[in-house]
């Protein structure tokens, strides 16, 4: 999204950076047709704003996403997985010693509102870390702040944010002829998830959306590809009807391809961490992919690291990895296209 100040002109610095375009789908309309409006969606993987990430920014939220507020803020909508609940609440007694303890102070919304994030997922195995009372804390912070949160009570279950009316939260303008988007979010960390509920629920929102956005907790942690269960959960979510798959939860990136008519992201790593080691925990990217109507016409991926408490532009050399981790090198860049306008209509 745009900040309130209007358009936010890119640096040279950024504008000038390595960026990895390829070109999905195009298509013409008829004479006299209403040409589809465009759309940017951009999602990046985990962001934790507690431990070490709190202590490196001492309070200066603003700076944590400042290297790249102007890939996020441009957008129509931006979407991030927050792991760290934004509570002072208690962690349950019944953790275990070995659990993660991820929350951050209330006051952390501030780095999410000033970097122009719009919905954040809680589906995720970090989201009781303050219990029930930091959970409702968490999404009473974020609704003041004018993000919508994706998440409830139960990890595990489908959670769909918006579920009596279309993707608001985007800017839709009379007579752009945008279709009816809708965000889902899901959880396969905490517990399998029931794949039968799951897929029966995108295809009923599918049959009442132009496009279907799927985000999903899963696959294990420091693996650089997908597991069998990744792959088979995304083969039934494409099958129900989800145009897009965005994954989260190994803390690495992992591979972009289609996967029957919709494209799927396994993981795009870890955004904003505190985890030093292994080095490819600091990888991330912006995914920025833009649609035209009910197609997704176009997919950027911007490369970005993470070190003390702050997401910068990725250097070349690791800008080059991240994009061959992700499999959007330009020697794949024709069989990408080719694949998916096989699969279309």
């Amino acid at each position: 999204m745009r900040n309130e100040e209007g358009a936010v002109r890119q640096p040279s610095t950024v504008r000038s950076f390595l960026i990895y375009s390829f070109l999905i789908y195009s298509f013409l309309t008829l004479p006299g047709e209403p040409t589809p409006s465009m759309a940017t969606l951009v999602f990046v993987g985990d962001v934790m704003l507690g431990r070490g990430v709190a202590q490196a920014l001492d309070g200066d939220w603003g700076a944590a996403f400042a290297g790249v507020q102007p890939w996020l803020a441009e957008a129509d909508l931006a979407f991030a997985n927050l792991e760290s609940p934004l509570t002072t609440a208690q962690s349950l007694p019944s953790l275990p010693p070995s659990k993660h303890d991820l929350q951050a102070p209330r006051e952390a919304v501030a780095a999410l509102r000033a970097a122009g994030f719009d919905v954040v997922s809680l589906a995720n195995n970090h989201a009781l870390d303050g219990g029930g009372a930091g959970l409702q804390e968490t999404v009473d912070t974020l609704r003041t702040s004018g993000i919508v949160s994706a998440g409830n009570w139960e990890t595990g279950i489908l959670v769909d944010w918006d579920a009596a009316s279309p993707l608001n939260h985007l800017r839709i303008y009379p007579f752009t002829h945008l279709p009816t988007y809708r965000l889902l979010a899901f959880d396969d960390s905490v517990a399998p998830l029931d794949v039968d509920a799951a897929a029966r629920a995108v295809a009923s929102v599918a049959e009442r959306a132009g496009l279907v956005v799927v985000s999903v907790h899963w696959g294990a942690e420091y693996q650089a590809g997908p597991t069998l269960r990744q792959r088979a959960i995304a083969r039934e979510l494409a099958r129900a009807g989800a145009d897009l798959i965005v994954g989260h939860g190994p803390h690495v990136l992992q591979r972009v391809e289609w996967v029957g008519q919709a494209l799927v992201a396994y993981s795009l790593g870890n955004f904003l961490f505190d985890q030093p080691y292994p080095a490819d925990c600091r990888w991330g990217a912006i995914l920025r992919v833009t649609v035209q109507g009910d197609r997704i016409v176009a997919v950027e991926a911007f490369p970005t690291v993470a070190e003390r408490g702050r997401v910068r532009p990725a250097g070349p050399q690791a800008a080059a990895a991240i994009l061959i981790r992700l499999q959007l090198p330009t020697s794949n860049l024709q069989s990408l296209i080719s694949n998916n306008q096989e699969q279309q209509p």
